[in-house]
């Protein structure tokens, strides 16, 4: 006595182990791309993050160097010094250049210069500030 055989009658309902197996795999590439596009987010969010980071730095150092008597401004100075600060628990040295020049045939102005540059991700960026100071009453 043999096994009754069972088939599915044409025209069931139901997904066959095929279209199962092409259904994964379209949402697994599409769950990939979505992966990868969270990714380029994520590096532009850093490299946002850096630039901002940058920017305070030499607003900083622009606004301490601002502060300084005039009498300690000589044409043609430049200083280099590096900076390190954290962004997003990680580690950024910043490379700061501040330039004091003078401004105009007088000496009653400085133009003082702060660039600073850094590298995410293996490409250099780089920002710049400047203003004119001029010789206070007083000073």
């Amino acid at each position: 006595m043999s096994a009754p055989r069972t088939t599915s009658p044409s025209g069931s309902t139901g997904f066959s182990l095929v279209e199962m197996l092409m259904a994964m795999l379209v949402a697994t590439v599409g769950l990939l791309g979505l992966l990868q596009s969270v990714i380029v987010a994520y590096q532009h969010a850093v490299k946002t993050r850096c630039r901002g980071e940058a920017v305070q730095v030499a607003e900083e150092r622009l606004h301490t160097l601002s502060g300084l008597p005039f009498a300690k401004f000589t044409g043609g100075t430049e200083t280099t010094s590096v900076e390190t600060r954290m962004v997003g628990g990680v580690p950024w040295t910043y490379t700061v250049t501040s330039k004091v020049q003078p401004a105009g045939s007088t000496k009653a102005a400085v133009k003082l210069t702060v660039a600073i540059t850094w590298s995410a991700r293996g490409e250099a960026a780089s920002h710049e500030i400047y203003t004119l100071r001029t010789r206070r009453v007083g000073e």
